[in-house]
């Protein structure tokens, strides 16, 4: 509710400054772009949040705990490494996607390192665009560096959830 809340002052402050230096017509083209980037936007919202219900109805909420929950350490860990490396897909799809995950029963260190692997070493984005466009020896560097870093952040988020909020 605190998100929506900000967001909508936010729009209300955007519309109120539009509308003092455009008038109507700068509020028009505010609204304008808007609809169009929600067109572009509101399919991979609705398929993200199609995949991230059936996930959370199809994934069995025992293996997820198993492999993935609080007491799988290092192995929930590695899990959401390379499940978060593999998994193709913009935020729009892969962020509800994981929260179901998180919601199934995988602990904060395993979604963590789904996150970060997610973010830092997808293979769909290095086949696809990094070794063609950088190379394959700054793409292997980067991995090197990359892949530890979200097994890191993995582990680390561990003490640091219970500390805060276990």
């Amino acid at each position: 509710m605190t998100t929506f809340l900000v967001l909508t002052a936010l729009f209300v402050g955007a519309t109120t400054i539009s509308y003092r230096q455009h008038r109507v017509a700068g509020v028009r083209q505010g609204l304008g772009v808007s609809w169009r980037m929600f067109q572009v936007v509101a399919p991979n919202m609705a398929i993200g949040m199609l995949l991230a219900g059936m996930a959370q109805v199809v994934l069995p909420a025992e293996l997820i705990s198993r492999w993935m929950g609080n007491e799988s350490g290092l192995t929930g860990v590695l899990i959401g490494t390379v499940v978060g490396s593999v998994v193709p897909g913009g935020p729009y799809v892969v962020v509800p996607l994981i929260g179901s995950v998180y919601h199934t029963g995988a602990g904060p260190g395993a979604i963590a390192a789904f996150v970060s692997a997610w973010s830092l070493s997808p293979i769909t984005r290095t086949v696809m665009f990094e070794i063609p466009f950088l190379g394959g020896a700054l793409t292997a560097a980067r991995l090197i560096v990359s892949t530890p870093a979200s097994i890191a952040i993995g582990l680390l988020t561990i003490p640091i959830y219970d500390l805060l909020f276990g």
